[in-house]
């Protein structure tokens, strides 16, 4: 399989010698015809000019102007009229007014051909010499009729003299180019394949697990911002890994302790408290609640799963947020007390809402249920509506020990987890605040959150009101 390096060597050298190949066609073969082209074009121009001078009757000027023009061009032109008499000659090769190299009877046929209205535009060879000439003919029109032809014969210069010195000069200019072109192509190959063999090294590396590998360049072209957009996705699936790590660890812990619990109430009741009714009823509902907790912890995640798939179906109803909000806060009542947390309903009114009650209950659930967990004894949840005109706006504010500036755009992510190192315990996989993501972006809805460290946290949805 051939290389990319070699294909981008190969690909500049065929191209500079495909301009090489042009340029000596165009100069050698083609210089003869393109320059004999060009001549009697101009020839021809210049002669139209001179006719101009004839026509509007300034003949000694008109003779003036043909004399200079045929001894600057080494031509020779004479003008006949309609009874093919010779009024001007002059130029080169010049002899008893008779237009050289031209049999008579053809240049009767020739004249007549002119003097009907028609450009004429004949080669000519020297019957002595073999000399290649080229025969022009314009008719002159005065008053509006063509009374006179003007005859010229140009030289057509021999280019095997000129061709020989571009030749040696092409020869120079081609070994010059094709070494340029050597060294050049083979300079911007490597500098192109070199930076794509390090994404293909660091890419392999990330696919064997090795997300740390990262591709060094300076670039600031397309290939550098490849490198940047795959150093980059080193760097997300070196945090979706330690995510991984960090989903194991905390799911193993949070299923551990109620497995163990359960278990180890399990085998009590049955061994030795199982006669007593007071201990075994304390032993069941032990057990019963940590169920619910595991219960709870497989449903949050099959929910972040099903919203994640896109695949949610939302069953949208209207619905009064203030009596959800009032039903939502009432169900933590025994949890604030047992925390010795204030939860404060504020500035709550009555409004209909058009979305799906159940995602929008489990959205406050965890915004509470989130606050609960991070703040203190002692501390308050407020829960607050706003009106926003067209929506409303629903808070929940703690009085917790705040998230960092630099922890704040991952708490979204799904198993991220703030404040690892605080000395309060916290529960749960990290994946509440991740479903509140699912299920307002499943709405289409705003929301986010305000928070410094030490100054507590607001967590904020927007939803619209029906009309």
């Amino acid at each position: 399989m051939k290389s990319i390096r070699f294909k981008l060597w190969a690909g500049m050298v065929v191209l500079v010698c495909f301009v090489l190949f042009l340029l000596w066609l165009f100069q050698i073969v083609f210089l003869e015809t393109y320059y004999n082209r060009m001549w009697i074009s101009y020839i021809k121009s210049e002669a139209v000019k001179i006719n101009y001078v004839l026509e509007k009757g300034y003949n000694e000027d008109f003779e003036e102007k043909l004399a200079t023009f045929a001894f600057n061009n080494n031509i020779y032109a004479e003008v006949i009229d309609k009874n093919g008499e010779s009024l001007y000659v002059t130029g080169s090769s010049v002899s008893a007014g008779k237009m050289p190299i031209i049999d008579s009877g053809e240049l009767e046929g020739i004249v007549d051909e002119i003097l009907s209205g028609e450009e004429v535009e004949l080669p000519v060879t020297h019957p002595q010499f073999g000399s290649e000439f080229s025969l022009i003919g314009i008719p002159i029109e005065i008053s509006g009729e063509i009374t006179h032809a003007m005859l010229i014969i140009t030289p057509l210069a021999p280019m095997e003299d000129t061709a020989s010195i571009l030749k040696g000069q092409l020869i120079y200019i081609t070994i010059t180019l094709l070494f340029a072109a050597l060294l050049i192509t083979l300079f911007l190959s490597r500098s192109f394949s070199n930076p794509i063999l390090d994404m293909k090294r660091v890419s392999e590396q990330m696919a064997s697990g090795n997300f740390s590998a990262r591709i060094s360049t300076k670039r600031k072209d397309e290939i550098g911002q490849l490198a940047e957009t795959i150093n980059n996705m080193g760097e997300q699936l070196s945090k979706i890994d330690q995510l991984r790590k960090d989903l194991i660890a905390n799911v193993s812990h949070d299923l551990r302790t109620p497995l163990s619990l359960i278990r180890g109430y399990a085998e009590t009741l049955r061994d030795v408290t199982g006669k007593d009714p007071q201990k075994r009823e304390k032993q069941l509902g032990i057990i019963i609640e940590e169920t619910e907790r595991l219960s709870k912890i497989v449903d949050d995640i099959l929910n972040l799963s099903q919203l994640q798939s896109g695949n949610v179906l939302l069953s949208i109803s209207k619905f009064n947020m203030s009596e959800l909000i009032q039903t939502t806060v009432k169900s933590y009542s025994l949890l604030s007390e047992k925390n010795d947390i204030n939860i404060i309903k504020q500035d709550l009114f009555d409004v209909l809402i058009e979305a799906d009650e159940v995602r929008i209950s489990q959205v406050l659930h965890n915004l509470i249920n989130n606050a609960c967990t991070h703040t203190p004894r002692g501390g308050t949840i407020t829960v607050k509506m706003i009106d926003k005109n067209d929506s409303v706006r629903v808070e929940i504010a703690d009085t917790g020990s705040g998230i960092s500036a630099e922890e704040l755009p991952h708490i979204w992510e799904r198993y991220y987890k703030a404040d690892k190192t605080s000395e309060k315990k916290t529960t749960g996989t990290g994946i509440g605040l991740a479903i509140v993501k699912g299920v307002m972006e499943a709405h289409k809805e705003r929301f986010g959150v305000n928070s410094q460290k030490c100054k507590g946290t607001t967590f904020w949805f927007e939803l619209k009101k029906v009309e």
